[in-house]
């Protein structure tokens, strides 16, 4: 039993030393993105409100993409503000924005940086109205 023990326990230890070995950080560009999209035919406004966290490794990405932040936020402002209904209202379009901006993020970071350092683009939230 005691055996048992000792290796239900080593297992644990060894998931929990690769979890933490991984490295993966969340930077949230704070405060959340509150603007207008689209086009305003109709002469009434359409906004856009969601959080964005982008997934790093290690604590120098993290360092570097938060030395950063105030330019990825402004491609990500000029970026969402360009999109439509079709693309910010259905999941496909809103995932194909989500491909895009981690492109664009992720090219920022290369030119400014050298490398990426940017792994993922979630958006934590979105909301869209009309």
């Amino acid at each position: 039993m005691a055996r048992l023990i000792i290796l239900v326990i080593s297992i644990f230890m060894a998931f929990t030393v690769l979890a933490v070995d991984s490295g993966a950080q969340y930077v949230h560009l704070q405060p959340a993105f509150v603007l207008n999209y689209g086009n305003n035919t109709k002469g009434r406004m359409k906004y856009i409100r969601t959080d964005v966290a982008l997934r790093v490794v290690g604590a120098e990405a993290a360092g570097k993409v938060n030395h950063h932040q105030a330019y990825i936020r402004n491609q990500m402002v000029l970026l969402l503000s360009q999109q439509d209904d079709k693309t910010v209202n259905n999941a496909q379009g809103r995932e194909q924005l989500r491909q895009v901006a981690l492109e664009e993020v992720r090219a920022l970071m290369s030119e400014l940086e050298g490398q990426p350092y940017i792994e993922d683009l979630y958006f934590q939230n979105f909301v869209a109205q009309n």
